[in-house]
């Protein structure tokens, strides 16, 4: 089973003298090494420029960030899933391991790809929008680079045990990688939607929290679901009555349903 997760804006910077800087020649996928290497210096020339912060998405609030992102490659870095912080990663407890028939892959702006298992990542500040030095748009630039890594992971479902793909991301990072149900392999998009007098609608921000709960749920259970019905009842059965699940085609719609 493979699940891809969004990143998040906010990111918690690990602690300078526990965590060693980053190192990219120690990240998974290795064929996206010269692809991460090249964003990661027209990240670091953006924040330096003029206007980097309008450009790498910096809150005004937050100007420290643009110095971090100027040094980025000695920044302290960690375990993703103790990095991203925010209303879907709340859910998950990184200290736990991650079960290795369960893959847990980050779309991320500037890796392209972030393995929550093995990698280690720091606090940085870049989106699928920011436009940077040379490159253009960051989700734009990734998607092609990206096309042949989807399709190799594709294939090594197809064959696995779990051919299934959970996909927790944001239409932006949806975006930087298509994946779809076929040739073996079926994709479950996670869309939860608030239902209110049997009219529904889609969640906005809260959605976040209930593809956090839906990983949570994935994560934690005892064996791999193996089809699309199981990923349904595992994920039923962790949310017990306070949320109803169910299918939809291709899409995993967990409903809150509010008097």
């Amino acid at each position: 089973m493979l699940i891809l997760l969004p990143p998040s804006e906010t990111k918690t910077r690990p602690a300078p003298a526990e965590a060693a800087p980053l190192d990219l020649d120690a990240f998974g996928l290795p064929d996206l090494a010269d692809s991460r290497r090249m964003m990661l210096r027209a990240a670091v020339r953006t924040a330096e420029a003029r206007g980097g912060a309008d450009k790498l998405g910096v809150p005004a609030s937050s100007p420290e960030l643009v110095a971090r992102m100027a040094q980025v490659e000695q920044e302290p870095a960690a375990a993703p899933l103790s990095v991203y912080s925010g209303v879907l990663y709340d859910q998950l407890d990184p200290s736990r391991a991650l079960p290795d028939d369960r893959r847990v892959l980050v779309q991320s702006a500037l890796f392209g790809l972030v393995d929550a298992a093995t990698d280690r990542i720091p606090a940085y500040r870049l989106s699928a929008a920011s436009t940077v030095s040379r490159l253009g748009k960051a989700g734009s630039w990734w998607a092609p680079r990206l096309k042949p890594v989807a399709a190799r992971l594709r294939t090594e479902l197809a064959i696995s045990g779990s051919p299934l793909v959970i996909d927790s991301r944001s239409g932006s990072y949806r975006s930087m990688m298509s994946m779809r149900s076929g040739a073996g392999v079926r994709v479950l998009e996670v869309s939860p939607v608030q239902e209110r007098g049997g009219v529904r609608k889609v969640i906005s921000h809260d959605a976040k929290r209930y593809r956090g709960l839906v990983t949570r749920a994935l994560v934690d259970v005892e064996g791999t679901p193996t089809t699309a019905d199981e990923v349904v009842d595992v994920v039923r059965a962790a949310f017990g009555t306070g949320l109803q699940v169910e299918l939809d085609g291709d899409r995993l719609v967990v409903v809150d349903q509010v008097s």
